[in-house]
């Protein structure tokens, strides 16, 4: 009866749908399975491709048909797609569960940008913000410390802290089953059907899922905000805090972004806009970008799950290489 009236849903629509079409002529997109019917109950497909998003700005939309497989691209999703001409590109997967892993912040960014106030100051309430995790990212924050909400951005985006992540949640709703309700409505608003999550750092959780698909939408919408790209932009950051000794204690962080870092060179005619990188033992190293060629175009490219590190660098160069050219 379920896929009955999918079908008769996907029949109403007709075929007004087509790949990459303006929401103001199609509000809907398909998220479909291996049969091509749509994954989800009716009334959330309605609910989360109906949203205010979508009336809002455009966005490319993509379907199962469109999918491809390139032999240079070893990972579990990849989408590439031209956000200044609303173009598909490539995409591979994307529509398929992932986890982010850190990239996660991003969507953690969105709630604290649209709710919270930069200018803010947030008191340490416990060592590393509670997070107790073994080898996680962390900037060595200890109960007491007094840090301004801005300065909590640029540790969550450039260095990817997890206990300034943990900070945010608790500035904002001292609980951080609260945050993560908060993500997920934010999640569905924007039409992110495929996203689930249960923290806001992005340390791993069976629980705690997304697709390359709704992550080119959670950037796009970040890119909405000159405080985000000011902040991506750069490759390290100075700032001071007040400890909770009553001293003040000077950090810099620097990026993760092993482009910006030097690590890995950028292709000839590219620009790296913005971004997040990822990384754990379940989700793999993961990176999502926004690039300028020499045409000033703008490109989001999602890598998620490579092999390591090494592989997600390759294929990310390979990728930036193919926008680079005139398409």
């Amino acid at each position: 009866m379920k896929k009955i009236l999918a079908i008769l849903l996907i029949l109403i629509m007709t075929v007004s749908v087509f790949a990459c079409s303006k929401p103001e002529d199609e509000l809907y997109a398909f998220y479909a399975d291996e049969d091509n019917l749509i994954s989800k109950d009716i009334g959330e497909y309605i609910e989360g491709r109906s949203a205010t998003f979508f009336t809002e700005g455009e966005l490319c939309y993509v379907k199962p048909d469109e999918m491809s497989d390139d032999e240079n691209l070893k990972n579990k999703a990849t989408l590439v797609i031209n956000i200044t001409k609303n173009e598909l590109v490539y995409a591979k997967d994307c529509f398929k569960k992932v986890y982010p892993a850190s990239i996660t912040k991003l969507l953690t960014t969105l709630v604290i940008l649209d709710m919270g106030k930069l200018d803010d100051y947030y008191t340490v309430k416990q060592d590393n913000c509670g997070i107790t995790e073994e080898g996680a990212q962390l900037m060595g924050f200890k109960a007491g410390d007094v840090i301004k909400v801005e300065d909590l951005l640029y540790c969550l985006l450039l260095y990817s802290g997890n206990d300034a992540a943990a900070a945010l949640a608790d500035y904002l709703c001292q609980d951080e089953t609260k945050f993560c309700e908060l993500m997920n409505e934010k999640a569905i608003k924007l039409g992110c059907i495929e996203t689930h999550y249960t923290n806001p750092h992005g340390l791993h959780d069976t629980n705690h899922y997304t697709s390359a698909y709704d992550e080119y939408v959670i950037l796009k919408k970040c890119l909405e905000y000159d405080v985000f790209r000011k902040i991506s932009e750069l490759s390290e950051y100075d700032f001071s805090y007040k400890t909770g000794e009553g001293g003040f204690r000077n950090l810099t962080v620097k990026t993760t972004n092993k482009y910006k870092l030097g690590i890995y060179e950028i292709p000839e005619g590219i620009s790296i806009i913005a971004g997040k990188t990822g990384n754990t033992y379940a989700a793999g190293p993961c990176l999502i970008q926004c690039v300028k060629n020499k045409n000033n175009e703008e490109f989001i490219i999602a890598i998620f799950g490579a092999k390591d590190n090494k592989d997600l660098y390759t294929q990310m160069s390979y990728m930036m290489k193919k926008v680079s050219e005139d398409l």
